[in-house]
């Protein structure tokens, strides 16, 4: 009877275990920007945002994840121009191309569907490295105990606030690799923040985990060398408007 009774309480935390890697997290996405132009008269600097947010979505089992828009949530385009025409603004959120974001552990790759100006392109790369270091400070958030990890280097200083309660090692967008997962992110002193918002554990409910295939497959670097042919574009296009 006691050989029954642990084998049934093995199975039973397998099974605990297991609806634990199976999920879906729902994140508010902040990104501020910092418009900084000579001659704006105060009633247009009040009228350009100081930031956007997005819903997202983390769904994730196993070795898998897929982060990306919820559904029906898009940004709109901030456009403004001077009376007389003599400079524009413009903030363009790509929205006309779904972003994302496919992150396989046991396979150690990532596949990013991604824009520019409309057009589709899937970037493939393998899952780089993250160089967490614990706090050992914690808090407890959405019910959760959560521990800090941080990441500082000469480009940014990243904080992330993660869980061992949710037996997964993935989080919001690019941020992976602790023993738990993500439910904050704030880099450089919340220049851009995430932040869980909902927690569903409910494996019964997780839509199926697959990579994206809707655009140009390209690698990483091709992808950076169109994008700033791009910009470049856009900018003799305003160029040749203004003249």
């Amino acid at each position: 009877m006691k050989i029954l009774a642990i084998v049934l309480a093995q199975l039973f935390f397998g099974q605990m275990l297991n609806a634990q890697n199976i999920g879906r997290i729902i994140y508010e996405e902040t990104i501020k920007f910092d418009i900084q132009i000579e001659g704006l008269s105060e009633e247009m600097k009040k009228m350009i945002p100081d930031a956007k947010t997005l819903k997202k979505e983390l769904l994730f089992k196993a070795n898998e994840s897929i982060y990306k828009n919820c559904k029906g949530e898009a940004v709109e385009d901030v456009n403004m121009e001077s009376d007389d025409g003599s400079f524009k603004i413009q903030i363009r959120m790509d929205d006309e191309v779904e972003e994302v974001l496919y992150k396989n552990l046991s396979e150690n790759n990532k596949v990013h569907q991604k824009g520019i100006m409309g057009k589709a392109f899937i970037v493939e790369d393998l899952l780089q490295k993250m160089d967490w270091k614990l706090t050992g400070e914690k808090i407890k958030y959405l019910g959760y105990e959560c521990q800090k990890a941080v990441i500082e280097n000469d480009e940014e200083f990243i904080v992330a606030w993660f869980t061992s309660a949710i037996p997964c090692q993935f989080g919001p967008d690019a941020y992976h690799g602790l023993p738990g997962a993500i439910l904050m992110v704030s880099v450089n002193e919340n220049e851009r923040e995430i932040i869980a918002t909902k927690i569903d554990l409910d494996g019964e409910k997780l839509s199926e985990i697959n990579p994206p295939n809707d655009g140009k497959k390209v690698s990483e670097d091709q992808f950076e060398k169109i994008r700033i042919e791009k910009e470049e574009e856009i900018k003799k296009m305003y160029s040749t408007q203004r003249n």
